[in-house]
């Protein structure tokens, strides 16, 4: 009797000595303070995190798709030079112009088709008419892979998709997204609308300044990684917490304070403060996903992973299961939960 009640006094004081001492990411450390004290109430060891599930953006040069270039004769002509055409193609073919970025290489592509209108409009010379024409029908179809390789490969799509570092999304202070999120919004809806009504150079700084989606997947990601381990954990020491009439009263209420304080103070608003963010932007994330016709092949798993919401999915099954589990033990336990 004595034995056991030093053990749960011991176990008591590991759990008060814990908290801060698990390093410098706020996110993890909730998940880690969280598991340790699961282990601690039944005196086991946590179980080891499982390897990370993340998918990197693939290489900027393997998602690039090929553009044809198109040769126009009479560039020269005085209607040309009157309707701005002559004007933005030199500058295109100018040294500055051919080491653009890709945002820029839109913004060229969109004000082409915008002039070959205007041009078509104001030109009555049949040959330039043709020629136009036959320009204007190649470039509204290549429009399309051009908006695809200014996300795969513009320096600010880049920053926006990929996390800035290993850090995760903190749990106590605001994340500032609603310029990229809006940004988003308006490129993933890019195709559908007439060229005249596109502003791509808008969009580029807040895309590349407010890194929202990296940090988000990266997130999510590690917390569906933390909650099944904890929930693998938790089923494996479930033999452990006895029920009826052999219960140990006092470790049960040691499991229910950490449920209490660890999941519900802490974790549970954190996955849900997450899947808010995601929730936000989802949206945007399948239109993306719609507009994408022909990307490589290498860029499969990235986009079922993230902009098909796969790995969305993956963390809300993980965060039912970790809940179901504790809905189990309560209701075996007879357990009654919610703070006294």
């Amino acid at each position: 009797m004595i034995a056991n009640t030093l053990r749960h006094a011991t176990v008591a004081m590991l759990l008060l000595s814990l908290t801060g001492c698990f390093g410098d990411d706020p996110a993890i450390a909730q998940f880690e303070t969280y598991q340790q004290r699961l282990a601690n109430v039944v005196e086991t060891d946590p179980l080891p995190l499982s390897e990370a599930i993340s998918i990197p953006l693939p290489r900027k040069r393997d998602l690039l798709l090929p553009l044809a270039d198109i040769r126009m004769g009479l560039l020269d002509a005085y209607e040309l030079r009157e309707c701005g055409l002559f004007q933005l193609i030199a500058d295109r073919n100018s040294i500055l112009g051919k080491v653009q970025d890709a945002f820029r290489h839109l913004d060229y592509e969109i004000k082409l088709l915008n002039t070959v209108a205007y041009c078509l409009s104001n030109i009555e010379n049949e040959a330039l008419t043709e020629q136009l024409t036959a320009l204007q029908e190649h470039k509204s179809q290549q429009l399309t892979t051009v908006y695809w390789n200014t996300f795969a490969s513009s320096e600010a799509w880049r920053k926006q998709l990929i996390p800035a570092g290993n850090a995760l999304i903190p749990p106590d202070e605001p994340f500032p997204h609603s310029d990229a999120l809006l940004a988003i919004a308006r490129y993933a809806n890019l195709i559908g609308q007439k060229p005249q009504e596109v502003d791509a150079i808008s969009l580029q700084e807040p895309i590349e300044k407010q890194h929202y989606l990296g940090a988000v997947f990266l997130s999510l990601d590690e917390s569906t990684r933390w909650l099944n381990t904890i929930t693998q954990q938790l089923e494996r020491d479930d033999h452990l917490i006895i029920c009826g009439e052999n219960r140990d009263p006092t470790r049960l209420n040691y499991l229910r304070n950490v449920f209490d304080t660890f999941f519900i103070g802490a974790v549970q608003p954190y996955v849900s403060k997450l899947n808010g963010l995601y929730l936000d932007v989802q949206p945007s994330l399948h239109q993306l996903n719609a507009s994408i016709n022909a990307a490589p092949s290498d860029f499969q798993p990235y986009q079922d992973a993230y902009l098909r919401g796969e790995r969305y999915d993956e963390f809300q099954r993980a965060v039912r299961h970790h809940v179901q589990y504790w809905q189990s033990l309560f209701s075996r336990c007879q357990i009654t939960v919610g703070r006294q």
